[in-house]
């Protein structure tokens, strides 16, 4: 068992991600958790995250000093490396320039950084730094702008490291947490896949027994993976809702009802709401507000279709890890990036909310996926958001934009596929963004909308690198968009990481 405080990091969920992916049980905790509680946890080792604070700012969480008398191992990673020179009487500094992005590191002989070379190419993500070490502790890694990079006071088993060792951008990252949790708290592989699978299989019949489900199925990994999950426990009582909002990519509707049929789940209605949606969004600009009046209106739609059921106590959803973290209902301390499908739920809602991937990351539902026999075309598919082509609609949604990126979209998804590329990248998506640019088609000038395409490289969806599509292809995809796609004058190709940028737009 591995204790990991949540102090509202971004990354505090890839943490525990990272954990398990060693096989080792990690439970995420609020900082503010009584240590009577940690005491019965047992925990091997003591990790903290990340957070969007300073620790000197008024709110800022901090952890229960007693917490340093226990004799477990701890590893503060960024703020939690701060924090931890903070409260046991180092120094933190507020520096102008902050730190962000790769950069060499230089380590020292330590523990922790047991089988790496001396230059280490590492992720920041920081303002604040530790100025001064505590007593007992010493400096093990420095890099350009920051001279404590890393501290450790091995008596005590306490290590800090100024930079993200759980994102994929640090290359030997999980080598620093295998060393850690490892050689330093000697932890145990206790984490298992399949055996979690089985249980949660156990409480879903446990908890539902005879009862009614609903459930909206999308076509997606998360919602599919959920479905099989859920079918598998409780059967026939399993209903499956799609409901077209208008917003869904070319041809979705019938591609959802091939992949329920093929999937054996059984018991679908799809719903037509295509015009109510629309008019919904008119005038609407704003990501959020978007967000929210689809989510709004979606439930209502689903409350509906519950009270034509009858006896329905439960509404399932496909929510995966990833969806809780940004939409910050993990931790009071998290910074909101955007609200979620799933996790945006209107106050009136009167059926209980189960979420039987809630502890999953996006490969590890498709693992789950394996296991209980779905299709791999199917599992493969990469993501698509719940709100669908209004987010990627930057601006007011409208028919006839809705009609430009179903084109360009569904001409991008398929050139990768032809290009045999989709199923090595994470996730690819076209955007219509909000301006038009000067052309020329024809001899004749053109004022015409911009497409952007993003295509990304992940395992988890935390952290994603822009895919490196051969230029040919790009050029061929971009040709087609501009030829066959009434309305659009220019393509573009984005570039940009996450983090700085989301994957979506909006």
């Amino acid at each position: 068992m591995v204790v990991i405080f949540n102090f509202g990091g971004q990354y505090a969920h890839l943490i525990a991600r990272r954990v398990r992916e060693l096989g080792i049980r990690s439970e995420l905790i609020s900082p503010h958790e009584k240590i009577a509680n940690i005491k019965k946890l047992k925990p091997q080792a003591v990790i903290f995250s990340g957070s969007p604070y300073s620790c000197y700012d008024k709110n800022a969480p901090k952890a229960n000093p007693e917490i340093y008398k226990l004799n477990i191992p701890i590893l503060g990673i960024c703020y939690g490396h701060q924090l931890m020179a903070f409260q046991l009487g180092g120094q933190v500094l507020s520096k102008r320039n902050k730190q962000f992005g790769k950069e060499m590191l230089k380590i020292k002989k330590s523990k922790i950084f047991e089988g790496l070379k001396p230059y280490q190419n590492v992720w920041f993500s920081h303002g604040d730094q530790v100025n001064k070490v505590p007593e007992g502790f010493k400096i093990i890694a420095a890099s350009k702008n920051a001279q404590v990079a890393a501290m450790e006071d091995p008596a005590r088993n306490f290590y800090g490291i100024q930079f993200h060792a759980e994102v994929a951008h640090t290359p030997k990252g999980m080598k620093i947490i295998e060393n850690f949790l490892y050689k330093i708290a000697r932890c145990r592989v206790d984490w298992n896949l399949g055996k979690v699978t089985k249980i949660i299989l156990e409480k879903l019949k446990e908890e539902i027994t005879d009862n009614k489900v609903i459930m909206a199925i999308s076509g997606g990994v998360d919602s599919l993976v959920a479905g099989a999950l859920l079918k598998k426990a409780i059967g026939k009582n399993l209903y499956l809702i799609s409901i077209d909002t208008g917003f869904l990519r070319l041809n979705e509707v019938e591609e959802i009802k091939n992949i329920v049929s093929a999937s054996k789940l059984g018991n679908l209605k799809i719903i037509n709401a295509r015009k109510s949606f629309l008019d919904l969004l008119k005038n609407v600009t704003n990501p959020e507000e978007k967000r929210q009046k689809i989510a709004k209106h979606y439930f209502s739609i689903f409350e509906d279709e519950a009270k034509k059921i009858g006896n329905l106590k439960y509404l399932a959803q496909g929510t995966i890890y990833p969806d809780r973290v940004e939409s910050a209902s993990t931790s009071k301390h998290a910074d909101k990036i955007k609200s979620h499908h799933n996790v945006t739920l209107p106050r009136g809602l009167k059926l209980k909310i189960i979420e039987p991937l809630a502890d999953f990351y996006k490969d590890e539902v498709r693992k789950v996926g394996i296991k209980l026999g779905i299709k791999k075309i199917f599992l493969n598919r990469h993501p698509f958001p719940g709100p669908g082509l209004a987010i990627r609609i930057l601006g007011e949604v409208t028919p006839d934009r809705l009609a430009i990126l179903k084109e360009a979209d569904n001409i991008f998804i398929n050139e990768l596929k032809n290009a045999r590329i989709y199923n090595k990248v994470g996730q690819a998506l076209a955007a219509l963004l909000p301006v038009k640019s000067v052309g020329v088609m024809g001899d004749a000038r053109t004022y015409s909308y911009i497409i952007a395409l993003r295509s990304v490289d992940t395992s988890d969806f935390m952290t994603a690198d822009w895919s490196k599509i051969p230029q040919q292809i790009l050029e061929r995809i971009s040709t087609r968009i501009v030829n066959e796609v009434r309305g659009v004058n220019r393509v573009v190709y984005d570039i940009t990481q996450k983090p700085p940028a989301t994957i979506e737009y909006e």
